[in-house]
């Protein structure tokens, strides 16, 4: 497939914008929200056995990974279980409201329960009565513990050198430059990495959506009112896409990609565009700035 130089990428993705924000586009019921999900300290827990769940607006998750991921030692015998942390202590009853907080009897708005063979614990009230602060996200469907800084990619991710991925940048190895700087390495970023910061972007999740003819790739982020990512295939297959801005009362945005676009048939002369799907895609990519260490991929977790 010809390569596109980047500079002149530049210049021609307006077409395949047009094609991403079209009144036509906009006018179907788009379909796909964020995965729920639950951090603590700016860090996205990964619970073993099962993942979180919402009933009734209250968020259960399983009862070791929470105590775990807040740094409390955690006791299961039979219906019971117990909490402990830095003096402070919750012992709950499976299928009962009722707790026991630093000894004194309480109500709980949810009960621990069994989802799919495993013990579940009402999040809010284990996390706040072990000294946590909570509060929900409702853009990102994410429940934020502790504080909300989020981390570094330098302090998430490893750096490597390019050489095993230069495969991907074959006849566009200009887009391994900023200015006057030739970036030698590089940090891949995976799903469950976000949120992260870059120089001048927080990447803080992605997510596929449709309107049931077209799909697509959501980004939610804070940074520029423009953003430009590049598909990245493993036989040196480079596509650009504008992102469909949407603003959030929240401050952050969400950019709207298209994953196959009539103009590729154009622009990288594609006559197989239409067959072009998320699963094609390796790697996705945002040019580097010039105080990086590295250029930057996320893998993509959707294949």
């Amino acid at each position: 497939m010809r390569k596109v130089p980047a500079l002149l990428l530049c210049g021609i993705i307006a077409f395949s914008m047009l094609q991403t924000g079209s009144a036509k586009a906009d006018s179907k019921k788009i379909v796909g929200s964020p995965k729920l999900a639950v951090l603590v300290d700016g860090r996205k827990v990964k619970f073993q056995g099962g993942d979180p769940v919402s009933e009734n607006g209250r968020v259960q998750v399983p009862l070791r990974g929470i105590g775990e991921a807040l740094g409390a030692k955690v006791a299961f015998s039979g219906k019971s279980v117990s909490y402990q942390k830095a003096g402070k202590s919750i012992e709950l009853t499976l299928g009962s409201r009722e707790a026991a907080v630093d000894g004194k009897i309480v109500t709980m708005d949810a009960e621990a329960k069994a989802v799919k063979g495993r013990t579940y614990v009402p999040l809010r009230f284990v996390s706040e009565n072990l000294g946590e602060a909570v509060s929900w996200d409702q853009v990102g469907n994410w429940v934020w513990i502790g504080n909300q800084k989020v981390p570094d990619i330098t302090e998430v991710t490893k750096l490597q050198k390019i050489e095993s991925y230069k495969n991907y940048f074959h006849g566009a190895e200009d887009m391994l430059v900023a200015i006057d700087k030739k970036f030698t390495d590089v940090r891949v970023v995976s799903h469950e990495t976000m949120p992260t910061y870059f120089k001048e972007i927080t990447f803080l999740n992605m997510w596929m959506v449709t309107d049931s003819e077209n799909y697509g790739v959501r980004v939610r982020y804070k940074g520029p009112k423009k953003l430009v990512m590049y598909f990245l295939s493993g036989n040196g297959d480079i596509r650009s896409r504008t992102g469909h801005i949407i603003e959030q009362s929240d401050g952050t945005k969400i950019a709207q990609f298209r994953i196959k676009s009539p103009g590729d048939n154009v622009i990288y002369q594609d006559k197989n565009w239409k067959n072009y799907s998320i699963k094609n895609i390796d790697y996705f990519f945002f040019p580097p700035y010039l105080e990086d260490d590295s250029i930057h991929l996320i893998s993509n977790p959707f294949k």
